[in-house]
């Protein structure tokens, strides 16, 4: 097998990977930046088949392949701690890389068609490839970091594929540096390298993928329980998992998640990466609420009491409590209020009030 059909390999297998997440029917964030990064090492596949026959125009195809280490960084991180941990900066960071990289790229192309002088290309070419490395092992780090921190407080259904994905890219990168360098001498580095990094591109994003699938079809498969099996299922909640306790807690108490406008179950279930029917089992029989959205709603009224009662926010109308209290509406705002309380929003911030006067 010849090195340019190591690189067929990988562009078909990218380029079949990234198609694979554009028709996954319930998209969520990992598969949008895993169809990016699949598509960007296509492009490295792309880049290296033409070379010879391009010259400097293979930069052009080069521009695309700047989502690799920080798409995988941003895959890692949707699949192993939930799409809401992805914020602005989180994107910021990966676009900078991505512009480092198309300005590397954009510089080799000048220089290649004689647009830059050798003292200002070399000058240029040393700065951004140190810049872009040191980022792009930044981002090589928190890939390992995002599937590495809370492994052992984890299921066994978040466990093992935290511990592949770990194996796969740290072995992965291992091969490509510390492996290569020693090794092989510097002479023969030059020709093992492309093999190396096509391998653990593959194998990288193989496993990536198999991770996707557990993630996305596990749960079912644990929720469509043979019928011979349904009797022997404890309906008193004491076989639901600590942790995922501990997670509706973190992100729905500690992280006031409950104050998000349209907040749905589907929403915390793709977060804790569990089926919603353990949501609903958790919150029925740990929690003691009839259901989601009657639980998120005594959160968001009990938010809503503390908002009326607070000095600071006695000016705001009951329209603004209910927006801050994660209601869409004020017409649901006093509904859900006088349903669970007994009385109005209006009604209660009166009584303080007249409770204030009366001290």
């Amino acid at each position: 097998m010849t090195l340019s059909n190591a690189y067929f390999a990988l562009l078909f297998v990218s380029l079949a990977l990234m198609l694979v997440q554009l028709l996954v029917k319930q998209k969520r964030l990992e598969h949008l930046f895993f169809a990016i990064f699949s598509g960007s090492m296509a492009m490295v596949a792309a880049q290296q088949l033409s070379a010879a026959t391009l010259g400097p125009y293979q930069y052009l195809i080069a521009l695309g392949a700047c989502a690799t280490c920080n798409g995988m960084w941003l895959t890692s991180k949707a699949m192993f701690s939930g799409e809401n941990s992805i914020t602005k900066k989180h994107i910021f960071f990966a676009l900078v890389i991505a512009g480092l990289v198309i300005i590397n790229n954009s510089v080799h192309m000048a220089y290649e068609f004689s647009a830059l002088a050798k003292n200002t290309y070399t000058l240029l070419d040393n700065a951004l490839g140190e810049l872009t490395n040191l980022l792009s092992s930044t981002v090589l780090a928190l890939t390992c970091w995002e599937a590495l921190k809370g492994t052992l407080d984890k299921t066994k259904h978040d466990f093992w594929p935290r511990i592949l994905f770990l194996a796969a890219f740290c072995t992965g990168v291992m091969l490509c540096t510390v492996v290569a360098k020693a090794l092989f001498a510097p002479e023969q580095l030059a020709q093992v390298r492309p093999w190396l990094v096509v391998i653990s591109a593959l194998q990288i994003m193989l496993v990536t993928q198999i991770i996707l699938w557990w993630q996305q079809y596990m749960p079912l498969v644990k929720v469509i329980a043979p019928a011979a099996n349904i009797k022997c299922l404890r309906n008193d909640g004491s076989d639901i998992d600590p942790s995922l306790i501990a997670g509706i807690n973190s992100l729905l108490i500690d992280n006031k998640r409950y104050l998000t406008h349209n907040l749905k179950m589907i929403d915390l279930a793709n977060e804790l990466k569990v089926s919603e029917y353990k949501i609903s089992r958790a919150i029925r029989h740990h929690f003691a609420a009839p259901n989601f959205n009657n639980f998120i709603n005594s959160l968001r009224v009990e938010h809503a009491k503390n908002l009326l009662e607070q000095p600071e926010s006695q000016q705001w109308t009951i329209l603004v409590i209910a927006l801050e209290s994660g209601f869409s509406s004020l017409a649901t705002f006093n509904r859900v209020f006088k349903t669970q309380l007994g009385y109005a929003p209006n009604e209660h911030r009166k009584s303080i009030r007249v409770a204030c006067l009366n001290e």
